[in-house]
């Protein structure tokens, strides 16, 4: 033995590692199996647990789309009646006594100057 050497105690064997999934030999130096691919000396984290935050996002659109179908109903909600409020707002503007009326020049009726060409016009009275 030389110097620089530490002293070799005997002690227990070592165990050896049985793979957790498929029960192989698993060598000291290995992390992962070599035969299923599992892992021998490590642990994976678990994945996290996404129901909760999905639910709350369904939750959360479901009631944006409530909300959404209430306010579309009640803004195109018309049953066809008129309050009286409403037309009175609503209805033409009627002019007022004072303002004058312009009367719109029609054309000259014809006048009719003999039996046959009144019987000719329909909707004269003749």
């Amino acid at each position: 033995m030389s110097a620089h050497e530490p002293p070799h105690v005997p002690g227990p064997a070592p165990v050896p590692l049985r793979c957790p999934r498929c029960g192989a030999n698993v060598a000291p130096e290995q992390d992962w199996c070599l035969e299923c691919g599992a892992p021998a000396r490590t642990r994976l984290a678990p994945t996290p647990n996404w129901r909760a935050p999905i639910a709350l996002v369904a939750v959360v659109v479901l009631l944006a789309g409530v909300a959404l179908a209430f306010a579309f109903t009640a803004l195109t909600d018309d049953d066809g009646t008129i309050s009286a409020a409403t037309s009175a707002t609503t209805a033409p503007a009627q002019p007022n006594e004072t303002t004058p009326q312009t009367s719109v020049p029609t054309a000259p009726a014809a006048t009719a100057t003999s039996p046959a060409a009144s019987a000719a016009i329909p909707g004269s009275g003749g």
